[in-house]
Parts: C-alpha cells; structure tokens; sequence
C-alpha cells in the first residue's frame, strides 16, 4: 500500500513537471505574444532613446509585435538594471546595456548588486570614439605639440565629463601614459565643458565627433582613441598611431551592447538574436543612426560577450588612473 502511495506521489511529480515544461515550451513557441519593452538607462532627451526606437522598429517588424522604447534614468544607469533584473526572465523587457552600468559603475561600486554576468547578450550595437579636442585658437596643432606643452606646464585643466565616467577614465589613462599632469573638471554631460573650453577656463576636453559636427569651427580635434583611424573621420589620427596609446583598444569606447536576464529561455534568446543582427545590420537604420553620429557596428553574442571582458579588464586601469589623478595635486 505504501508503495503504491509512493508511487502516485512520483507519478503526480513528473505529470506536473511535465505540464510546466510543456506550457513554457509553448509560450516560447508563441514568443512574442505580447509588445515588447526597450528600456533605455539614460533620460528621455538622450538620444540612444531615438537610436532604440529606430532599430527597434525594424525588429518589431521582423519579430510581428510592437517594441516600446523607455527611458529610465538614475545611479550613472544602474536603476535601470536592476529593474530589468527584478522582473521575470521572458524576453519581454529587453535592456539597452551601455558600458557605464555595465561595467564602469560595477568596477566603482563592487556592492552595486549585480556583474555582467546577469545578463545575455543579444548583440552588440554602437561605439561612440572618444576623442582630444582644443580651441581652435589654442597654439597646439598637433597632438605632439600638445603633449610637449603639458608635459612642461602641469595643472592645465579639461573638461572630463562626469568626475568618475568612462570618458574621463579613458583620458585619465591617456594622459597618465603620455606623462601629463592635468586637472579633470566635472561636468554633468559633454556639451557644458565644451562651453567652457570655448569660454576660455578649460585648456583641453575629451569630445566625440558630435562636438566636431557641431563646433568644428571653434574647435580643433587632435586625436581619436581608437585603434584605426575611423571611416567617418579618416583625417583625424589615432593616438596610437602617434605613439600615445592608451591601451583600450574598442573598450574605451562609449559602447552599448542589447541584452535581456540571465536565463531567458535559450528559443526566446536566439529569435530574439536573429531579429536583431537582421536589424541592426539593415543599411535603412546604419544610415538613420549615422545622422544621430552612433557609429553602429554589430557583433554576434559570443564576441559581444568577450568585448564586456575585456571592457572590465581595461577600465579597471582606468579607475586607478582615475584615482592618481585625484590624488596628484594634493
């Protein structure tokens, strides 16, 4: 009799197991049965919101459901995150996981609560290259003379964007390896240190080819880290190839890579892949993100994957760049 009893409680076990096995399967079969979420870590006026809702549009078309693009801001884009992390892992909430709260906010904040390992990658998406940018009347013309002036005059001041960031990280190294002594000056976001550049209180500024589209004027851009010179750009040299490498190579970059939680169902995972690299490769939306200046560049989940590695192993250096910075005119 007990085992008789035994053996209904098993048998009631693995019918059970069964049906729940067999109802996912189907709801991944069925994916998407529902609108999607594109959360973006950033305010609304960001314009990697935009960015989102044009490639989104293209892989709502391929995927036959409606993509929402939602900005959520807070904690340098760790709000965000945690959010996607909080909810259930569907396919249903997908994060546009830029390299700041990704990885940098992660290096600055080890108890923040998660790793890039939480998350599976769709895809990559953008770069955006940082580059060196002075007043266009300022007497340095190249990137050595530049370098020769700092070296000999420490304490010039720069327009480091935020006090800790990606950016500041990525010229904090630079001009660590170059052997320049300079003042990082915070400032919300990049077009305010540009204003004061252009003002006169700033010597020098990490920039993009935003601030060359819209001062290229009044500005000169003396060099781009990278490892080749880029295509759109191809008369700006790199600092490598001037012997003023920094050493990150694609991870000192403002970079953003597609993402949901880790544990999405691997069908839900791979439509959602397929849907992507046929969007974000489409010449309609390179070219639509290329009047944003977003330089996208796809790459498939496994290279993805390898570039967030390498991204955490290079700005660990630049946070110890970040910190002798600080501590150098104390």
């Amino acid at each position: 009799m007990k085992a008789q009893k035994y053996f209904l409680v098993l048998l009631s076990i693995f019918l059970s197991l069964f049906l729940i096995v067999g109802a996912v399967s189907t709801a991944s079969a069925k994916y998407p049965r529902k609108p999607i979420m594109w959360l973006v870590p950033w305010g609304p006026e960001n314009e990697s919101v935009t960015m989102g809702r044009i490639i989104s549009e293209e892989m709502a078309k391929i995927l036959g459901q409606k993509i929402t693009v939602n900005a959520m801001p807070g904690g340098s884009g760790a709000k965000a995150l945690k959010h996607v992390l909080s909810k259930r892992a569907d396919g249903y909430l997908l994060i546009d996981a830029w390299v700041a709260p990704l990885i940098f906010v992660v290096l600055n904040r080890p108890d923040i609560g998660y790793t890039h390992k939480d998350f599976e990658p769709i895809g990559h998406i953008s770069f955006m290259p940082f580059t060196l940018v002075v007043r266009k009347d300022s007497p340095w013309k190249t990137l050595e003379e530049f370098v020769k002036y700092a070296r000999a005059n420490p304490g010039l001041k720069y327009n480091a964007t935020g006090a800790v960031s990606v950016p500041h990280a990525v010229m904090a190294t630079f001009l660590k390896k170059a052997g320049i002594k300079a003042r990082g000056v915070p400032y919300p976001g990049l077009a305010g240190g540009i204003k004061d550049l252009l003002g006169g209180s700033l010597e020098f500024s990490i920039g993009n080819f935003w601030v060359k589209k819209v001062y290229g004027e009044q500005t000169r851009t003396l060099c781009v880290f990278l490892d080749e010179r880029h295509p759109w750009e191809p008369d700006i040299p790199t600092a490598k190839e001037l012997g003023y490498d920094p050493g990150f190579g694609d991870a000192g970059m403002g970079w953003d890579s597609l993402a949901v939680k880790k544990g999405t169902p691997k069908d839900i995972v791979e439509k959602l892949q397929a849907a992507f690299k046929q969007a974000v490769t489409s010449k309609k939306v390179i070219e639509k993100c290329k009047k944003l200046n977003f330089w996208l560049v796809y790459k498939n989940p496994q290279e993805t994957f390898k570039l967030w590695e390498q991204s955490r192993i290079h700005l660990k250096a630049g946070v110890e760049a970040l910190k002798e910075e600080a501590a150098q005119f104390k």
